[in-house]
């Protein structure tokens, strides 16, 4: 008995799902711990005292990003799935450059940021390419008989 491959959408979706999760988990991690979780990012100083605010900002943009990728999740459509996929993978590569342009860390710009928006466009590849558009139903033309001016 051969054991069945799950699909590219299946796959797309436990990416997507798994990546929500994670995203999230750093959002919070950022809003509870936020000197401690602000070296992993790679930029080579972080703001202190009032300036610090700006690390609850992440934490509030990851703790959305992982939400909207659950909700359209939970609303079953793949082929939205896969777009937003692609839409959210514009947020890791905006962090690989800022790291890039700050003379953060280059092995955590790819390592981290760059490897993160492969895996989110992969997730969207996947979803999109294993999922098709609903036809869209048509009504039916009837032919009508023409009428002639006598």
């Amino acid at each position: 008995m051969s054991a069945k491959l799950p699909s590219r959408v299946t796959i797309g979706t436990v990416l997507s799902v798994a990546g929500a999760l994670f995203i999230g988990y750093v959002g919070v991690s950022y809003l509870l711990a936020p000197q401690s979780m602000a070296p992993d990012f790679g930029l080579p100083t972080w703001p202190h005292g009032e300036g610090a605010g700006f690390l609850a900002v992440k934490g509030i943009r990851d703790v959305v990003s992982g939400l909207v990728i659950l909700s359209v999740a939970l609303v079953g459509n793949r082929r939205v799935l896969g777009w937003v996929m692609l839409a959210m993978a514009l947020t890791p590569i905006g962090d690989m450059f800022i790291v890039l342009f700050s003379d953060g860390a280059p092995a955590t710009a790819f390592g981290v940021h760059g490897a993160t928006a492969l895996a989110v466009m992969l997730a969207g590849g996947l979803l999109l390419s294993g999922s098709r558009p609903q036809p869209q139903l048509q009504p039916q033309l009837q032919s009508q008989p023409s009428a002639r001016l006598a």
